[in-house]
């Protein structure tokens, strides 16, 4: 047996937090492996956000050497917080750099909203409502109707890292509650734990759940031809 068989994913994720790594590795299927090094964060306001791509090609080197088939640059945030076509360009940066296929959290949120035929969306998130401000705009300018968002205010990413995943459970049925003519909740934000949250609330909500991690595990299992269900992704977990 080899590990990696099916194919290697590398990842460059925030510093403080592990929901990213752990939800990664419990989703994979057998076959495949990841690797990942991280990058620092200072907070989680539109300054520090936006030098998060400042280590994209850094970060990449450093996992290239493993021979990853996709790199995925690991922020959601930080991949739209200077708005549309941001994410693009983190994607051009890394794959001349390295030569090497890479996507952002983002831009994995907008092909699994289009795989599940999002077309209102509710926004739930940790952020601030300046953080949030950004994540509308990318999400509407992408094509999607954003009904409600709300947020936590956290701006210390140990916070977002160390918050239950019952806080977003709550704030979720929140946002759906405020405008009810959503069909797809997303929940922003790789530094949190929320894909055991998914199966549950679509089930109470009646609606859709689309999560940072959730997005991206099933975005890059596709970019490397691997197309098993996935076991507790919910609606999108479905989609091959």
């Amino acid at each position: 047996m080899i590990y990696g068989s099916r194919g290697k994913i590398g990842l460059i994720t925030p510093a403080p937090g592990d929901s990213t790594e752990y939800e990664f590795h419990k989703a994979l299927p057998d076959g495949v492996s990841m690797l990942t090094t991280r990058m620092p964060i200072e907070a989680g306001t539109v300054e520090s956000l936006s030098k998060l791509a400042d280590y994209a090609e850094e970060g990449a080197s450093l996992l290239a050497v493993g021979k990853p088939k996709l790199i995925i640059f690991g922020s959601t945030a930080g991949s739209y917080i200077k708005g549309i076509g941001y994410d693009k360009q983190i994607i051009s940066r890394i794959e001349k750099h390295v030569g090497i296929p890479a996507i952002t959290i983002s831009t994995a949120v907008i092909e699994a909203l289009k795989a599940v035929k999002a077309k209102k969306v509710s926004i739930a998130s940790p952020h601030t409502d300046e953080v949030n401000q950004r994540a509308q705009a990318f999400i509407e300018g992408n094509g999607f109707q954003v009904t409600s968002t709300k947020g936590l205010g956290l701006t210390v990413p140990y916070q977002v890292a160390h918050l239950d995943s019952d806080e977003m459970y709550k704030l979720a049925k929140q946002v759906v509650k405020d405008d009810p003519g959503a069909d797809t909740v997303f929940i922003t934000c790789t530094g949190l734990t929320v894909v055991p949250i998914i199966e549950p609330l679509e089930a109470e909500i009646k609606k859709t759940v689309i999560t940072s991690n959730q997005a991206a595990i099933w975005a890059a299992l596709r970019r490397i031809n691997v197309k098993d269900h996935i076991k507790g992704f919910g609606v999108l977990g479905k989609i091959q």
